[in-house]
């Protein structure tokens, strides 16, 4: 296990004026020698990123960053910041610039390697106890914090800490797959939410899925050769190692790039585009992804055990080794256990495998966050594709910049490209294995979780080997996989592997591990799946619930009116059974027995033996509605005229 030693480079004091704005206050090491206070100009816009878009809401928070580093120009440093806000009472030595009720100030740590997590915890500890101090101008807690964190190496393992890819499975559930097959299509990615502190956690737990990316897959993640040189990231060559690449590397690449570059035309609003049509661009764009519009997943057929396995493109055929039984079993998708995914994939090392992908690389950027300064950068016809995340809300209105929109704080992914959309369409296969890590996820750890996404991956890769036309192919998307073949990611990692010509690889079986037959628990999976990630289901489960509120609403009134129905009815007719007075007066003619109908029982009133009866006399008294006074034997709208009719001689039919 690699150790990181000295992984500080600097800690940076970011203050906010209430006339110039955020500014660096202090810096340890300076930066530039004899100006404490300055920065050099590729990091101009750090203060920007330290005090975030609306940090002024919030007491506290940690936001994590990328940048260009400055002693290699195409090498990434990543900051992580502390900002804390306080009553200006609680402040010992108060300065002039204090003119506000509250005092907010960030620190910032700038290190040659990804510890976002590690760093944070112990970065905010330093910030709360010179906070307590009380006076700003004492900075040597700060500096024995940075002698401190350059004097406990670091294990390379230790890089994950902090990012809870569990948190992620709870929160997007099924979704999380797709989000993890987007960032393979190198597509223009806009996550968008607030506080900035969650947002960049989200991204960067995002990334940590995609094996070994976090580790060492993000060393020009900030780094590209912009066209214009006032772009915030200063345009850097590319280092020697990619110089001295052979010729034919060289030429290979370039109608890649050239496909790649034309395939992201960026389009451009003029400013003529306003009213209804601007609208409509939103109304376009706010659409999320409608499965139903790309048609549902047919049933695969059971691999054949006997079928001969494909080769690589251009390989020769070689004598293929026996593979297990597990391997063998297409329907082992129905009752593989919480550890039968890894151990399919265990015996391939990761790094010989090609890991970490090269995805950030050649003008594709993962920025966790983003402040406003770097707008035009998304525009930059060098940046050929993004995952950055946003707090600004101009971010989401320039809908031309992104291809695909993620609301961190709605749950939602949004986007206007309807051949995107049938590229990340999640088929059976991916629906059983995305229900696999959603039901076992949350017992058995972050780490279980990126072992199911690294076997994923694996088992996506050997079955991208097949030609083209494989029905193994239709178990990932078959346009997803013709998609993810096309980018420059994908054309590197068969260069860097020899077209996965590794022994314990291409030994795998190319098949996606959770196929087999569809069955009713497939059925349910995908119609819950589409209730919750298209527009049509979400409108319907909105129509349910509003409907199911209204129901109690309007039962609780029809409840309410029925009782007092039920109460009048009861009362009405025990006024008709109660018994007859003394003096009642003489009875009126009846029809003969002959015209009346035939009756299968008579009651006699006073024998009370009617169940209805004794319910109705039962609600009668609760209801409290017919309640006889002491001095009245009868109420006065139920008494009855007894010189009318005799009530001994009435027969109930």
């Amino acid at each position: 296990m690699s150790v990181i030693s000295e992984p500080v480079l600097n800690i940076i004091v970011v203050g906010f004026h209430h006339k110039k704005g955020c500014q660096v206050e202090h810096c340890y090491p300076e930066l530039v020698p004899g100006h404490p206070s300055e920065l050099p100009a590729a990091w101009r816009h750090l203060p920007a990123l330290a005090l975030p878009d609306g940090s002024h809401n919030y007491l506290s928070d940690t936001i994590f960053f990328n940048l260009p580093g400055l002693t290699e120009p195409a090498h990434t440093v990543y900051g992580v910041s502390c900002f804390r806000q306080i009553p200006v009472e609680q402040v010992v030595q108060k300065t002039e610039d204090m003119t506000r009720s509250s005092v907010q100030k960030s620190v910032c740590v700038v290190c040659r390697a990804p510890l976002f997590g590690r760093l944070a915890v112990k970065l905010e500890l330093v910030v709360r106890a010179w906070f307590l101090q009380g006076d700003f101008s004492q900075t040597k807690l700060l500096e024995d914090a940075y002698i401190h964190l350059n004097s406990c190496p670091v294990q390379m393992d230790q890089i994950v800490e902090g990012l809870s890819v569990q948190r992620l499975v709870e929160n997007w559930r099924h979704k999380a797959l797709l989000l993890f097959k987007l960032m393979l299509l190198r597509r223009k990615v806009l996550i968008y939410g607030s506080p900035a502190g969650p947002l960049s956690t989200a991204l960067l737990t995002l990334v940590s899925l995609l094996p070994l990316c976090l580790e060492n897959g993000l060393h020009r993640a900030a780094n590209v050769v912009l066209s214009r040189p006032l772009s915030p990231i200063p345009a850097t060559t590319i280092d020697n190692k990619l110089q001295t690449e052979p010729d034919t590397a060289e030429i290979a690449q370039e109608p890649l790039g050239q496909l790649h570059n034309g395939s992201h035309q960026i389009e451009e609003l003029s400013p003529k585009e306003t009213g209804n049509l601007l609208e409509e661009k939103d109304r376009v764009s706010r659409q999320s992804f409608d499965e139903t519009l790309l048609g549902d997943t047919v049933d695969r057929s059971e691999l054949s055990g006997s079928r001969e396995k494909c080769h690589s493109i251009g390989e020769k055929y070689k004598p293929q080794k026996n593979v297990t039984e597990a391997q063998q079993s297409p329907t082992m998708a129905r009752d593989m256990s919480v550890d039968g995914l890894h151990n399919l994939t265990e015996q391939i090392d990761q790094t010989e495998c090609g890991f970490p992908l090269p995805l950030f690389e050649e003008g594709y950027l993962c920025l966790p966050y983003l402040s406003l300064q770097y707008l035009d950068l998304l525009s930059d016809p060098a940046v050929h594709g993004f995952v950055v995340g946003a707090s600004n809300v101009l971010f989401k209105q320039k809908r031309q910049l992104f291809d695909v929109l993620v609301e961190l704080n709605e749950m939602r992914i949004e986007t206007s490209d309807m051949m995107l959309r049938r590229q990340l369409a999640l088929g059976t296969e991916d629906l059983r294995f995305a229900d696999h890590v959603v039901r076992h996820g949350p017992t058995q750890g972050d780490a279980w979780i990126r072992e199911q996404f690294a076997s994923y991956l694996i088992y996506l890769l050997r079955t991208s080997l097949l030609p083209e036309g494989s029905r193994e192919i239709d178990s990932y998307n078959s346009q997803f996989m013709t998609a993810f073949k096309s980018t420059p990611a994908y054309q590197q990692w068969l260069m860097s592997t020899n077209n996965g010509d590794i022994e314990s690889f291409i030994n795998l079986m190319p098949m996606h591990p959770f196929s087999g037959q569809l069955s009713v628990a497939d059925m349910k999976l995908k119609f819950a799946h589409t209730m919750s990630t298209t527009e049509g289901g979400r409108k319907v489960s909105a129509a349910v619930a509003s409907t199911g509120r209204a129901v109690a609403t309007t039962s609780r009134a029809v409840g309410g009116a029925l009782s007092q129905a039920r109460g009048a009815l009861s009362g009405w007719w025990s006024a008709l059974t109660a018994p007859a007075p003394a003096d009642a007066a003489a009875e009126p003619e009846l029809p003969p027995a002959s015209e009346l109908p035939a009756e299968p029982e008579l009651l006699q009133p006073d024998e009370r033996t009617n169940s209805d009866v004794e319910e109705a006399d039962t609600d009668l008294q609760r209801d409290n509605r017919t309640q006889l006074r002491p001095d009245s034997p009868d109420p006065p709208d139920k008494s009855i005229d007894d010189t009318t009719i005799n009530l001994n001689k009435i027969q109930v039919i």
